[in-house]
């Protein structure tokens, strides 16, 4: 148990509950997704979804969500709503809807939402990736399951027994809300060992009847902790700072080739991975594919100049501070600084340390980085490319 608070006097509570271990890495295909869906939907076995409209009624806003890592229970409400908001939260937990019913109606929906991810080309392209980056480990199947129909009220009921004391972070902002009541019903459970994957190296290619080519790139980037602040620096440079970036003007404005082009560090506790997506024309996937390649390897090998490390240096520096103007963001600032291990206010420390950092320093970690350089592809193209 972990427990970050702040004070806030704007009127309103934040109060969630994050399950670490418990996202899809950590259970059997799609039953995380599952646990997490029936509770958001559900609602008590005495109430069934009318406990939502109760929750409406009152402007109460509940959401409960799962990722690969860990499940948040999310709670926010008025102030003077508290008591209301932490009584029914505790009814969910304790006496949540985990019926033969429940679990029907929910596959029904969710493998509805699957038949229209079949559409969706982006997220082909990326669920692609991560199947041939991860192969053979749970983080090759999506979060929302690969095989759902198969999953039982038996299979829901055991994971919902790791959202327990030993895994759960509570995270409170504004008026203070008191645990003991739910340290007092969640079960005592053994934490889920920590998992950690390593890349492969591998390209898929699937065939759809579309009129532009989805491209999705991911390779290892092995970042220490305290590598974070240079792996943030450089990874702007190359392909997460938009405009100005090498990949948005070596694609898009010198060659058209995209209409946007990106790369961006996916650093997790399960994998560090640096990962990019750009559409292109049908015409031009080769060539985007290659050039992709070229730009990695030129940047990997020759770092970057003097003139980008000062851009990337002031927009950083500059718009760092409005990334945390808010309550929401403050406080997943801190539960980042606890999960991954990072120092108290490391974030501030980050801003100081970005700003002291000098070309060599920056280009020395670049060219140590050469894992970068073991690209992945997953394309989603024509059969007419």
């Amino acid at each position: 148990m972990y427990l970050i608070y702040e004070k806030d006097n704007l009127g309103r509570t934040i109060f969630e509950m994050i399950f670490k271990n418990t996202g899809s890495v950590f259970a059997k295909d799609g039953v995380a997704n599952m646990t997490a869906y029936i509770l958001n939907k559900r609602g008590t076995l005495k109430e069934k979804e009318k406990f939502y409209s109760s929750l409406e009624e009152k402007a109460v806003n509940l959401a409960i969500t799962t990722n690969k890592e860990f499940t948040t229970i999310s709670l926010v409400f008025l102030n003077e709503k508290k008591s209301f908001a932490i009584k029914k939260l505790l009814e969910l937990l304790e006496n949540p809807n985990f019926t033969e019913e429940a679990l029907e109606k929910s596959k029904k929906e969710i493998l509805a939402k699957k038949e229209t991810l079949k559409n969706n080309y982006d997220y082909i392209a990326n669920q692609n990736l991560f199947k041939i980056m991860f192969k053979n480990t749970p983080l090759e199947y999506p979060v929302i399951g690969e095989n759902i129909e198969d999953i039982t009220l038996d299979d829901i009921k055991n994971h919902f027994k790791t959202y327990s004391k030993e895994s759960v972070v509570f995270i409170n902002g504004g008026d203070k809300v008191d645990i003991k009541p739910f340290l007092d019903i969640l079960p005592s459970h053994p934490l889920n060992k920590d998992k950690f994957f390593t890349p492969k190296q591998g390209e898929i290619k699937q065939i759809n009847n579309v009129e532009q080519s989805y491209i999705y790139f991911g390779s290892e980037f092995n970042v220490n902790n305290d590598e974070l602040y240079l792996a943030k620096v450089a990874t702007f440079i190359l392909g997460a700072g938009g405009f100005g970036s090498r990949m948005m003007e070596e694609i898009r404005v010198k060659r058209g080739y995209a209409y946007s082009a990106y790369a961006n560090n996916e650093f997790q506790k399960t994998y560090k991975i640096l990962k990019g997506y750009l559409q292109t024309k049908l015409e031009n996937t080769a060539d985007a594919i290659n050039l992709v390649k070229k730009l990695i390897n030129d940047f990997s090998k020759n770092g970057v100049t003097q003139e980008e490390l000062t851009q990337a240096k002031k927009f950083l520096i500059g718009s760092e501070p409005l990334r945390n103007e808010i309550l929401s963001q403050r406080l997943l600032r801190k539960f980042k600084e606890y999960y991954f291990g990072l120092p108290n206010g490391y974030y501030d420390k980050e801003l100081d340390m970005i700003n002291a950092l000098d070309l060599d320093t920056l280009n020395n970690f670049i060219k140590k980085h050469k894992e970068i350089n073991n690209l992945s592809f997953s394309i989603v193209t024509n059969e007419n490319n």
